[in-house]
């Protein structure tokens, strides 16, 4: 019994600690694509499902390349991750987004944050459909960047414009 509570307690720290990383300088998505997960179940007991669910719908926003619905959606995100016990920090990044129209500065948050909410995701266990770890080499001036997904086919967040299919899956979740 012991080892069982040791194990979901690891869980539980790995899923909350996630957001609490040091913030580090680094055609448009199917409709569906986040009805996929509004019924997503968290084995935790934080609202990470939540969280995901709209990080997805910020990314959608990324591809359209919509300043105001960019900005929209950030803010509910950040709602979403201030109740998460750790994760002001990535919080705080979300309310950058809101916080300018420059879109170039608003994908530069949201480079930072999709590491952040990754590393959340990839703790919590979550139950849906499978989530796609993206990957661009030319994002953040050729350092690279991640973005979660659900779909498998590239649409690039940091580049909708004129390279919307550069990159690659790197990993699948669930």
């Amino acid at each position: 019994m012991k080892i069982v509570n040791h194990v979901w307690l690891f869980g539980a720290l790995v899923a909350a600690s996630a957001c609490n990383q040091p913030a580090k300088q680094q055609d448009t998505a199917k409709a569906d694509s986040t009805e996929k997960i509004v019924d997503a179940r968290v084995v935790d007991t934080n609202n990470t499902a939540e969280v995901f669910t709209a990080y997805i719908g910020l990314k959608d926003e990324f591809l359209k390349s919509d300043v105001a619905g960019i900005k929209s959606t950030a803010s509910v995100l950040e709602g979403k991750l201030k109740v998460i016990k750790g994760c002001s920090e990535t919080a705080t990044l979300a309310h950058q987004i809101t916080a300018t129209d420059d879109i170039k500065v608003q994908r530069a948050s949201f480079l930072i944050l999709s590491k952040d909410i990754m590393m959340l995701v990839k703790g919590a266990k979550l139950k849906t459909a499978t989530i796609y770890v993206d990957y661009c080499p030319m994002a953040d001036s050729g350092k690279g960047g991640y973005w979660l997904s659900l779909n498998k086919n590239i649409e690039n967040p940091y580049f909708p414009e004129h390279m919307k299919t550069c990159g690659a899956v790197k990993e699948q979740l669930n």
